[in-house]
């Protein structure tokens, strides 16, 4: 029984707790896809793609003049092309080197996926927010009105409009809390420790659109990225197959031959036979000429990507300073606003009718709403742009969205 009740203690204090962001973002490292990656990597350094020297044995057998007494053996071995054991091991070594790439792709993809999940869920933890306000802004309107009802305030048309609105915005809290749980759910399957735990990210704990803003005026992307290292290395992989193809050749054999009837003769049975082939023709061309089509394409992908990237940082990067600049723009006219005079103004002006301040303040939600938006496509485009310039997979992690790791 004391057991008991120890434990139903320590259940609550077992089963919640916080989800860091940095703990979610750290999740991409255990994921699925990165730990078959890491299958592969582990396959290809155990070196087992590596050639045997000998291509083939073969073991022979013919009968002399059909004599049972003069049967012949013969034991014949393949050695391996010396240049293809070469350039085999050198096209795995340049496999490896793109699969250390693509994983450190996938990594990014990963934790880039992570950082859009909690950013939607700040974002929508601002938009409850901002309808749960809108919602008591209304009930109190309604409840205003119906105290007005036998005075010249009330409005019989607003009243009803203020009804239906009700039921509406009720109707989109309930789908924002749909919203909710399927982002809930997207964000389990990735941490399923956050199952029971509570996520308590919320805006307060983002870096500020402000030192965003100055760190990325200042901000100078590097020259080469992983992404066009990554194709860089597509190319030579490419190459190296082709290299590897045309060097699929069998060189000769090394045969020795035992001829029994021979010792009635008086005579050594042994023979030694060697045979060397003359790479005239080369019978693989048509999966050269595959190969070589591989190279173009890896070729033309590089340049694409090389021209590509340089212009979408720069886009990006625009699109984030615009943005801030709106943002920043509509905090200033929303800061302008004298918000005690214009009360003060409207009490005077609706004979202190309480229903046209809470009309004021409900619009004001409107700008709110805006801003909240805003500042969701910010930290995206911010996100985005980290990306493209290769600064999520470093390790140790950093949380970007994270408000202290901007010195500036």
């Amino acid at each position: 029984m004391r057991a008991l009740i120890i434990w139903c203690f320590l259940l609550p204090i077992a089963s919640f707790g916080q989800v860091s962001m940095e703990e979610f973002l750290e999740s991409a490292f255990e994921s699925i896809q990165i730990r078959q990656i890491d299958q592969q990597k582990g396959f290809l350094e155990s070196g087992s793609y590596k050639m045997a020297p000998i291509r083939g044995l073969e073991f022979r057998t013919e009968s002399n003049q059909l004599d049972p007494q003069r049967q012949d053996f013969a034991l014949r071995i393949s050695p391996a092309n010396p240049w293809e054991i070469n350039r085999n091991n050198a096209y795995f070594e340049k496999y490896q080197e793109v699969i250390d790439l693509g994983q450190i792709r996938q990594i990014k993809k990963l934790i880039q996926l992570r950082y859009d999940l909690i950013i939607d869920w700040v974002y929508l933890q601002d938009r409850k927010s901002l309808k749960d306000e809108e919602i008591k802004t209304i009930r109190l309107l309604i409840e205003i009105l119906e105290a007005q009802r036998n005075s010249s305030f009330f409005d019989p048309e607003n009243y009803a409009e203020l009804k239906i609105d009700l039921i509406e915005k009720q109707a989109e809290l309930q789908d924002l809390m749909l919203e909710e749980d399927v982002l809930m759910q997207r964000i389990v399957s990735f941490l399923p420790d956050a199952q029971s735990k509570n996520l308590d990210w919320n805006l307060d704990d983002l870096v500020s659109i402000e030192r965003i803003s100055n760190w990325i005026e200042t901000h100078k992307a590097q020259i080469e990225s992983e992404e066009v290292t990554y194709h860089r290395k597509l190319v030579e992989l490419s190459k190296a197959e082709w290299e590897l193809e045309k060097s699929n050749l069998n060189i000769g054999f090394l045969q020795a031959q035992y001829q029994q009837f021979r010792l009635a003769q008086d005579r050594k049975p042994w023979n030694i036979g060697l045979g060397i082939r003359l790479p005239i023709f080369n019978p693989n061309k048509g999966k050269m000429a595959e190969k070589k089509l591989d190279i173009f394409e890896a070729e033309g992908n590089l340049t694409q990507v090389q021209n590509e990237h340089v212009a979408e940082v720069e886009l990006v990067k625009s699109k984030l300073v615009g943005l801030c600049e709106n943002y920043f723009s509509i905090q200033n006219q929303l800061e302008d606003l004298d918000l005690i005079s214009i009360e003060k103004n409207l009490n005077t002006l609706s004979s202190n009718n309480p229903a046209v301040n809470l009309r004021f303040q409900r619009n004001l939600l409107k700008s709110k709403n805006i801003l909240a938006r805003h500042q969701r496509d910010i930290y995206a485009a911010f996100i985005e742009y980290l990306s493209l310039t290769d600064a999520l997979q470093q390790r140790p992690i950093v949380n970007y969205l994270g408000s202290d790791w901007i010195t500036n």
